[in-house]
């Protein structure tokens, strides 16, 4: 696979920073362009329709890119850069999208919707007095801009919410809901100041946001009074526990005191006819041991009666077994003599016939040795002639060769997504003759060859005026003739 298919970065896309119900968001547009002063018909509008297309598609990594490489060309192009701060905010890369709001807010101080971006982002951040006052600067653009009056209206009714819950000491934040303020999609510029039609005039818009905040203290307040109301309820609630829990406590002494004098009285009592029952287990007990030794006196008696009748017989089987055991001893000498004797004429046989296997086996060593040397000798040529033809692809590629590079593909190269061997040479003829410089370097390179078939695994290092790409590559090579040829190539090892 050529590098340059790699250009395009798996990306796992963000489904939005500030949630927002539909009718709020607007559909992201083209700069106006006589608003900045650059040519009527903006001539990379395809380029800009191409990034709208990736953002609509979820692709921001892509977007980015395609948009940094416009932005490249149109260094001052506020529409660019102001997709380039929404792509970096749908990516959650938060910092960098407010630096280049901010940005633009500097180099195009009328334009309300870069304002109004950075007070949302503070917003997301908690940081509701920076997103304040960045709308307060959006306001001076254009007084009657409507998603900037509505998103202020949320940032008050914010600010007032913690201020209360700051006064109740409760934690800020609990079970007030976050507001949603709106992020712009495009910019409209600020041609006129006038009036937008969503909100007829600023004062009306004004008072409207003024109405929230007061309508959302109100509710700060009703929360403060049912939070005491409820407190009072807990504690009268925890007085009448204590109460039942001083009765209960005494009652359960009362009882355990009882309970204790039972045990007591009842433990004497045990303890007396365990005392008696124990006296009357010993009379029991001495009387059986003193028949049980006059018994074993009486089994020792005629256990050593028994025992010397026993020794006697034992012994006269003892000598007859020694003199049977001398016969056999006799008899085990001479046949022991006459087995040494075959025993040593085998081994003097045997030492010879191992003699004879040990140097056919040295020989037969040898030889395959000498083979092995030689295989491998043979092995490591054709490894350096597969290396060989590695570095050459890559310095033709290198040096824009585009026949030289060509020429180290076989005839019967497997081209991707089917192409013909015509189109798959076109396609790369026009790819390498388009870029200014090309610089390919390969490195930690494995082979490994079966037959005519060697394959390649090694580290890939793809170097232009246009991109970058370090990369593992595997090619399979074929011989044909006194040749390795390219068969095939496919990324990773």
């Amino acid at each position: 696979m050529a590098p340059e298919s790699q250009e395009q970065t798996s990306i796992h896309g963000l489904r939005g920073l500030i949630s927002k119900t539909a009718h709020k968001t607007a559909v992201l547009s083209s700069l106006v362009a006589a608003l900045f002063g650059v040519p009527a018909g903006l001539a990379h509008a395809s380029e800009m329709s191409d990034i709208n297309k990736l953002m609509r598609a979820g692709q921001y990594a892509e977007a980015l890119t395609k948009t940094d490489a416009v932005l490249a060309k149109h260094p001052r192009d506020a529409q660019l850069r102001f997709t380039k701060g929404l792509i970096l905010a749908e990516q959650n890369r938060s910092a960098e999208a407010i630096a280049v709001f901010s940005k633009l807010t500097e180099d195009f101080p009328d334009l309300p919707e870069p304002y109004n971006n950075l007070a949302v982002l503070y917003a997301a951040d908690g940081q509701y007095d920076k997103a304040r006052a960045a709308l307060d600067m959006a306001m001076r653009t254009n007084p009657t801009y409507a998603t900037a009056l509505e998103n202020l209206g949320d940032v008050y009714a914010k600010l007032a919410s913690q201020a209360y819950d700051k006064a109740l000491q409760i934690d800020p934040g609990a079970n007030v809901p976050q507001p949603k303020l709106t992020l712009l999609r495009s910019l409209n510029g600020n041609t006129t100041g006038g009036t937008v039609p969503r909100l007829a005039s600023a004062a009306s818009a004004q008072r409207d946001a003024k109405a929230k905040a007061d309508a959302s203290a109100a509710e700060q307040q009703q929360r403060a009074k049912a939070l005491a109301a409820e407190k009072a309820a807990q504690q009268a609630a925890a007085d009448k526990a204590e109460v039942e829990k001083t009765a209960i406590a005494k009652a359960t002494a009362d009882k355990e005191k009882a309970q204790a004098d039972k045990a007591a009285s009842d433990k004497a009592a045990a303890e007396k006819a365990a005392t008696d029952k124990a006296a009357a287990d010993k009379a029991r007990a001495d009387k059986a041991r003193a028949e049980q030794l006059a018994a074993e006196q009486a089994r020792a008696q005629k256990a050593a009666a028994d025992k010397a009748a026993a020794e006697q017989k034992q012994a006269e089987l003892l000598a007859q077994k020694e003199k049977d055991k001398a016969d056999k001893l006799a008899k085990e000498q001479a046949a022991r003599a006459e087995k040494e004797k075959a025993a040593q004429a085998a081994a003097e046989k045997a030492r010879a016939d191992k003699l004879a296997a040990a140097e056919k086996a040295k020989a037969d060593k040898a030889r395959a040795d000498k083979d092995k040397a030689k295989a491998e000798a043979s092995a490591e040529q054709e490894k350096s002639a597969v290396l060989a033809a590695l570095n050459g692809w890559a310095k033709s590629w290198s040096d824009k060769d585009v026949r030289g590079y060509l020429g180290h593909y076989a005839s019967d190269f497997d081209t991707p997504k089917g192409a013909s061997r015509k189109e798959w040479a076109e396609e790369r003829r026009a790819r390498i003759e388009d870029k200014g410089r090309i610089s390919v370097k390969v490195s930690n390179a494995t082979v490994s060859i079966s037959g005519n078939t060697a394959t390649v695994r090694y580290r890939q290092i793809y170097n232009s005026d246009r991109l970058t790409v370090d990369s593992r590559k595997t090619l399979i090579f074929v011989k044909q003739g006194n040749r390795w040829l390219i068969k095939q190539e496919r990324s990773g090892g």
